[in-house]
C-alpha cells in the first residue's frame, strides 16, 4: 500500500507531498487539472515508466530539465522508492539505494487502467502483448529475466537475416536453438498468467451482474507448437528458415503471440459498444488485480476517467467488482455520478493543486 508520495517538477503538478491511506480514493477535477497526471506519478513510481509516454523527459514540467517521485510503501516491511529523471540519466532507488529493475517492480504492486488502454480491447496484438507481460511482472516480477532472454535471441536473430551475406545457415540454427528456449518460457508465463485470469474473470462478470455475452479469452502463442516444448519450436523455426532469409526477418515467435477476446464468440472490437467495452476493461483491471493478490501481491489499483462512456447506475454495479481492492485511486470529471457509490475519500484537483473535500 502507498501511504504518501511526493513529486517535483512533474507534468503540470505543484509539488506534491501527499499522505494517503487504504481504501477507495477519488480525484475530482476538470480536464487538463492533473488528476491523471498524479495516477501517472504513482504509475512511475512503481514501476520507472510512465503509462502516457514512452519518452520520460515528457514527464517534467515545462522548463524543467528532469523530475523527481518519492513514496512510502507498506507492505509486510516499509520501503522509500524513488524514481526520476535528472539531466537525461534515469532514477531508481530502494531506500535509498540503486537497485535492478527486478527489484523495485516487487515493491509496490500497480494495476492501471488510463485512456490510451482502452485499445487493448481493440488496436494491435502488440498492445495486448505488452498487458500479458505486464501481468507476468505483477505476478513475478523476477520474470523480468525471461522477457530479457527472449527479446536479446530475437534482436540476434534479426541482425543475423538482415546481414542476409553469404552462408547463415549454421549461425541461423545456432540462434533459433537458443531462442527456442527462450519462447517455451515466454510463453509459459504468458499462457499461465492467462489461465489464471480467465478464472478471475469469470469471478468477476459474475459480480457484475449485468446482461453481458459470454466472454472469452485465449492465448494463442506463435507458432502455435511453443507449448509443446522447445524441440517442437525448434523444428517449427526449421521449417520456415529459408522464407526467413528470403524476408530478411523473423515470421514467428512470442512477437506474434495473440491473446483473443471474444464477446458472445465473435471479436469485440466488432460488436461492442464503447459503454460495454469500458465495462470489460474494468472486468479485466479487476481480474488483474485479483491475480496479483491471490499471488500475495495486493496491488495499487489506479483508474483514469473510471466513469468515461458509463451511466451513474452502471458505474455503481462496474464500482462493486474493486470491494475487495486494498487501495484503488479513481479520477472523474463527473461528481454528479458518483453521488450514491462509496467512495472513503474525495480529493480536488486544480491546476495541479491536491487538496481534500
Amino acid at each position: 500500500m502507498l501511504t504518501r508520495l511526493e513529486a517535483r517538477t512533474f507534468r503540470n503538478l505543484q509539488d506534491l507531498d501527499w499522505s494517503l491511506g487504504a481504501g477507495s480514493h477519488l480525484l475530482l477535477g476538470p480536464n487538463g487539472a492533473g488528476k491523471t497526471s498524479v495516477l501517472e506519478a504513482i504509475y512511475q513510481l512503481a514501476t520507472t515508466r510512465s503509462f502516457r509516454t514512452r519518452q520520460l523527459g515528457d514527464c517534467a514540467r515545462h522548463g524543467s530539465d528532469g523530475f523527481l517521485v518519492e513514496g512510502e510503501v507498506e507492505t509486510d516491511r516499509r520501503y522509500h522508492l524513488t524514481a526520476g529523471l535528472t539531466e537525461g540519466r534515469k532514477i531508481r532507488a530502494v531506500n535509498g539505494k540503486a537497485t535492478t529493475l527486478a527489484e523495485h517492480l516487487a515493491v509496490l504492486p500497480v494495476v492501471a487502467w488510463a485512456t490510451g488502454d482502452a485499445e487493448i480491447l481493440t488496436g494491435t496484438p502488440a498492445l495486448r502483448r505488452r498487458f500479458l507481460d505486464r501481468g507476468i511482472l505483477g505476478v513475478r516480477p523476477a520474470a523480468l529475466l525471461v522477457l530479457e532472454n527472449f527479446r536479446r535471441a530475437l534482436l540476434q536473430k534479426r541482425e543475423i537475416l538482415q546481414r542476409g551475406e553469404g552462408s547463415i545457415t549454421e549461425e541461423l540454427a545456432s540462434w533459433n536453438g537458443v531462442l527456442s528456449g527462450a519462447m517455451v518460457d515466454l510463453a509459459e508465463h504468458r499462457n499461465g498468467f492467462v489461465e489464471r485470469l480467465r478464472e478471475e474473470l469469470a469471478r468477476v462478470l459474475l459480480e457484475l451482474d449485468l446482461p453481458l455475452p459470454a466472454i472469452e479469452i485465449r492465448y494463442r502463442p506463435s507458432p502455435s507448437s511453443t507449448l509443446s516444448g522447445a524441440e517442437e519450436v525448434f523444428q517449427s523455426l526449421m521449417r520456415i528458415e529459408e522464407r526467413e532469409i528470403r524476408r530478411g526477418a523473423p515470421l514467428v515467435g512470442c512477437q506474434r503471440d495473440e491473446l483473443e477476446i471474444l464477446w458472445g464468440g465473435r471479436e469485440i472490437r466488432s460488436v461492442a459498444s464503447a459503454g460495454e467495452r469500458k465495462v470489460l476493461a474494468l472486468a479485466l483491471l479487476s481480474a488483474h488485480g485479483r491475480v496479483l493478490a491471490r499471488a500475495g501481491r495486493n496491488p495499487v489499483y489506479l483508474l483514469d476517467d473510471a466513469d468515461a462512456e458509463l451511466a451513474a447506475a452502471t458505474l455503481s454495479s462496474a464500482w462493486k467488482i474493486f470491494a475487495e481492492a486494498h487501495q484503488i485511486l479513481a479520477t472523474s470529471s463527473r461528481p454528479q455520478v458518483w453521488l450514491a457509490i462509496d467512495v472513503e475519500s474525495v480529493w480536488q484537483v486544480d491546476k495541479g493543486v491536491l487538496r481534500p473535500l
